[in-house]
This record gives structure tokens, sequence and C-alpha cells, in this order.
């Protein structure tokens, strides 16, 4: 990243570069290949070089801390403020006002959001299932423990929002391996199912089936996110991943009672997920 003087300086006009803030820029071919996360990274650091301290909290604090999220409304940065400074919004920063300020932890040279402040603040702005995300992977990433999430949100009290927060921190679990099996478990709790055991082993006569995403004991129901196996080794080729796909959905589906799958959008849309558990005898 350059700002306006450095690239004055260089002699560097602004053809081949993306423009991020007033006085800041990045070069194109660079910009192009960088991630969505690692894009809004860019973006925190040109807000950093703009402001005095700034407190970075919510979407921006998750990026900085390297954890997933979903549901990011737009590009802005997010900084928490003191009620009492009379900050406000404006352009590419939305400022979050609090009666009650964060302490700031350091991070990648920046001052955040602690994680378990992070992902009240994320359930309370964005819901259930942005909170779920960012919560499980918080507590399988090893960055905090469940009564640190507990004390956040206790501290944090009543308020719009404090309901997702309290459901997040009540069902955040470190096994869930990746967002969509997180936003997955929101749905299953927005819909009324009950909760299944994560990564659960399946064997037969012969031994080792498989690891599946889901599982309801009651219900004897395997619940799987993307429709694909978890092998453990990378098949060598798409057919040798075809076959071993077959042969082990064959082998669960002859030691259960019922198969849901379901896809991102599925998930995303809550109701046709819904219906595979359904169809598969989740009640």
């Amino acid at each position: 990243m350059t700002v306006a003087g450095e690239a004055a300086r260089l002699g560097r006009g602004r053809a081949g570069r993306v423009r991020l803030r007033r006085g800041a820029y990045v070069g194109s071919a660079h910009w192009a290949s960088l991630t969505a996360d690692e894009r809004h990274l860019v973006r925190v650091e040109a807000v950093a070089a703009a402001c005095t301290d700034p407190v970075f909290s919510h979407w921006s604090a998750a990026a900085i801390w390297g954890l997933p999220t979903i549901g990011r409304p737009d590009d802005r940065v997010h900084l928490t403020i003191a009620a009492s400074s009379g900050g406000r919004s404006q352009g590419d920063v939305v400022r979050h006002a609090t009666s009650a300020p964060p302490e700031p932890e350091a991070r990648r040279g920046l001052l955040v959001t602690g994680v378990a402040r992070t992902v009240v603040d994320l359930a309370r702005a964005g819901g259930l299932a942005c909170g779920l995300v960012v919560a499980d992977a918080a507590l399988r990433a090893g960055l905090v423990g469940s009564e640190a999430l507990d004390d956040e949100v206790r501290r944090a009290g009543a308020g719009r929002g404090s309901r997702a927060a309290r459901l997040v921190v009540d069902h955040a679990d470190g096994a869930s391996e990746s967002p969509g099996e997180s936003l997955s478990r929101a749905r299953m709790i927005e819909h009324g199912f009950p909760l299944p055991v994560l990564q659960h082993e399946l064997r037969d006569a012969r031994g080792f089936v498989g690891r599946v995403d889901f599982w309801w004991p009651g219900a004897r129901v395997v619940g799987e996110f993307d429709g694909r196996g978890k092998y453990g080794l990378e098949a060598r080729t798409a057919a040798d991943e075809l076959w071993r796909e077959k042969q082990r959905e064959d082998r669960i589906r002859a030691v259960v009672d019922g198969v849901a799958r379901w896809t991102w959008e599925d998930a995303w849309r809550g109701g046709p997920m819904a219906e595979a558990l359904r169809r598969a005898g989740v009640r």
C-alpha cells in the first residue's frame, strides 16, 4: 500500500493502482491476487495509517484475528469508540459507539477488540449464524475459551442482539470444522431441530466407515454439509474420488436409517436444508 505523497515521490501515477480511500492506493495486480479477507485487511491498514490509535472491531477485528466470518454487510472498516467521543460513521468507516469501551489487544501491529468481545459483538450485530461461525472457529483455533465467552456475554448485558449472543455462547463448539458446518448448526437451532453429535465416526463389521459431519443417534440419521466424504487422504483422480465416495455412501446407508445432504446455498436459505433433514427423519 502507498499513500499519495509516497507515490508522487516514486514517480508513480494513478494508472495501475486501486484507490482504497483518500490518499491511499494499492497496485491493481496485487489487489487482484487478494482474497476478500485479505482485501479487507489492506483497507484496515489504510484506515490505521490515517487515524490515531483506532480500535478495530466486529468484522474487521475478526479479519485481524484470522477468523472466518459470514454476512459482512459491505467493505467498510469497523471501529469501536467511546460514546463520549462524539465520533460518527462516515465514508469507509463504521464507528460503533459504546458506553463500555473494550480493553484493546495488540495484533499485527494494530489495536483490536479481544476475541471474546469480537465474538459477542458479531453475534449482536450480525445474528446467530454470523456469531456462531466466528465463535466455533475461535474455539477450534484455541484463541478463546468457553468461560471467556460466557464472561463477555454476561458483561455485555441486555440490549439489541443480546439473545443471539447468548445462543452463540451456549452453542459454540470447536468441533465444528468449517463455516459451512457452523452455519448449518445455526439453521438447525433456528428451525428447532435437536442438536447432533459432531464429527461422529461410523463403523460396520468391516471396521471404520467414515467420519460424518452430523449424527443424530436417536433418529440414526447422518447429516453432511456439502455431500463430499471425509476420507483423510486426497483421492488421486476424479474417478477415484467418485468411486471412494460411492463406496463410502453405500456403507454409511447400510448402517444408518437416513442420510441428509445439503449445500452452502441450502444452508444459507435455511428452508431447503431443514426439508432435507425432515425427509431423512430428523424431528
